[in-house]
């Protein structure tokens, strides 16, 4: 029998709690009772929430080996030397290479930019990759956002004389690379307090010391946070702690960019002359900086990060977007076949593979997977007798853990809690489908049934107003780690019935008491209008936003989560 999700109210504040957050820290009481339950329960922790700064975060010189990475990048720049830089084929690693590289020649020099490509080399330092910089006559090289797991690539490079200085956001495994430095905050012996910064908020840590050492000036870094918004929105990262405060900053001068490329990218992407927010970047920009990655060479994304030239980036911009558009082909028919093959199974952990699969775009089809089954997606990109996979997963359930129960399936894995990679031999994959599957239900056990919801307050139509709009918006920037309010209203009626809107989505006016509002549910399904007019009075769970349409603005309710009227559990 299908379970029914379950909706659960936050734990609130009681009379007194509530009272003090909204005197203290100056906040609505439904915003108060958002904050509390997320954590934020001492005043000056709520105002240090709402007020974001950059004094906030922790010096990165507490970063286990900055000191010995700051002395031998100074070194270099002080003699001369060639600096390689060396990323992932993502946004956070192209974003964190253009940041180094726009740093490095603020500071006199011309370093060697190299990305590994995707079909041929695959993710992290290769030997080619070492080899190619070598002949380039560099004598250190800086990886970010990778590096960390490539023992024997900072081995060879050492080798050959030249000296690394490691920068990655990623899991150790075991020893750790014989680098003149590595900057990473999982370490187990970093002492730097926030563990969750992406790729590209290393290497802006770097730079920052480097400039507190005497290279460059500090405005000139704050600059290039446009570049830290966009990478660690892309990486998925959770923006709770410092990477809240980046991506916050970052997004203010995204809007008012003067780099050419990312001028370019909002022009074509539409985004140009609007506030924006993590969506826009999520789903407008960073798309279109993966692309040529995802297809294969990622060098024209960094060009575009890096030319000083509007006509060139202009160019760029509408190569990338042509580029996306070809992936999201791919997209549509990997899904779909995937979608098929899924179908009438038992639900569970997703492990699928083809030869007929580009491995670039597998991830982004995960994704799509983990989101229609509500449980974790891996997808296989088979290459002859090996595979190469992209996983993404669902909250409570850590890929790296999970990957690591399996790594005597894997010839190579590594990432994060909701995002992963491996490598695989074929004959692998059904032993690690079933394994993989067995640790998904032992947690699954434990969880709420897909479709659940956890509530941040209940209100009444009344409450509904610019007002509490403006205060949640004080929450954002919203994404990983700091969702979106959810609220709830009760005992609602659909004025004039449900209605189907779009291709797959149905909106209504829902209202009580003399109080109503637009909402609309996405992607849901046009038969879902049919089947909630039986509801009568329903509960409603959504966001509040603001629907710009036609040159008006409304307040509009964005379904979470529909259901007869009834009590919370």
């Amino acid at each position: 029998m299908k379970s029914e999700p379950v909706w659960r109210l936050a734990e609130g504040p009681s009379a007194e709690e509530e009272g003090a957050l909204v005197r203290e820290a100056a906040v609505h009481p439904l915003a108060a009772r958002v904050l509390w339950s997320r954590g934020y329960r001492i005043p000056e922790q709520a105002r240090s929430f709402l007020n974001p700064s950059l004094d906030d975060l922790a010096d990165g010189r507490l970063m286990a080996g900055m000191d010995a990475a700051v002395a031998r990048v100074r070194r270099a720049l002080d003699t001369g030397e060639t600096i390689g830089l060396f990323g992932d084929f993502d946004v956070d690693g192209i974003s964190a290479v253009a940041l180094l590289d726009r740093f490095l020649r603020r500071a006199g020099c011309e370093p060697v930019g190299r990305l590994p490509d995707r079909l041929t080399e695959g993710y992290d330092l290769s030997a080619e990759a070492v080899d190619d910089l070598a002949r380039a006559g560099a004598a250190l090289l800086i990886t970010v956002d990778c590096g960390v797991t490539a023992v024997e690539s900072v081995r060879r490079a050492v080798e050959r004389g030249i000296d690394c200085v490691v920068t990655d956001h990623h899991e150790p495994k075991g020893a750790l690379p014989p680098a003149t430095a590595v900057l990473d905050p999982r370490r187990a012996d970093c002492p730097y307090p926030d563990k969750n910064l992406a790729g590209v908020g290393i290497a802006y840590k770097l730079a920052e010391a480097l400039a507190a050492s005497g290279f460059g000036g500090r405005d000139e870094i704050l600059e290039d946070l446009d570049l830290v918004a966009v990478g660690t929105i892309a990486d998925v990262s959770a923006l709770v702690g410092e990477n809240r405060v980046l991506v916050r900053e970052g997004l203010a001068r995204l809007a008012a960019t003067a780099k050419p490329g990312l001028r370019a990218l909002l022009e074509v992407a539409g985004l140009a002359d609007r506030p924006l927010d993590y969506a826009a970047v999520a789903f407008g920009i960073g798309p279109r900086i993966n692309a040529a990655g995802r297809l294969g060479d990622a060098a024209p994304a960094l060009e575009l990060l890096t030319t000083e030239s509007r006509a060139r980036a202009r160019e760029l911009a509408f190569h990338l977007d042509r580029m996306n558009r070809e992936r999201r082909a791919l997209d549509e028919r990997i899904l779909e076949e995937a979608a098929a093959r899924i179908e009438g199974e038992k639900p569970g952990g997703v492990v699928l593979a083809s030869s007929e699969w580009h491995p670039g775009v597998i991830g982004i089809v995960a994704s799509r997977i983990k989101e229609m089954t509500g449980a974790p997606a891996v997808l296989i990109a088979l290459e002859g007798e090996r595979g190469r996979g992209s996983a993404r997963s669902v909250a409570g359930f850590p890929l790296h853990e999970a990957l690591e129960e399996c790594s005597d399936l894997l010839l190579r894995y590594g990432g994060h809690a909701l995002a992963a990679g491996l490598t695989i031999e074929a004959d692998k994959i059904e032993p690690f489908r079933e394994r993989f599957r067995e640790l998904f239900e032992k947690k699954r056990a434990q969880a709420d049934p897909p479709g659940s919801l956890l509530i941040d307050a209940r209100v009444e139509m009344t409450d509904c107003d610019e007002e509490l709009l403006r205060e949640l918006e004080r929450l954002e920037p919203f994404g990983p780690g700091n969702r979106r309010p959810i609220l709830m209203a009760c005992g609602l009626a659909a004025e004039n019935g449900f209605r189907e809107v779009g291709k797959n989505h149905v909106g209504f006016r829902a209202g009580r008491g003399g109080v109503r509002l637009d909402a609309i549910a996405f992607q849901v399904g046009h038969e879902k209008a049919e089947e909630w007019s039986d509801f009568g009075r329903f509960d409603l769970a959504f966001s509040l936003e603001e629907n710009r349409w036609g040159g008006e603005s409304r307040l509009r309710m964005n379904v979470k989560g529909i259901r007869r009227a009834a009590g919370v559990r």
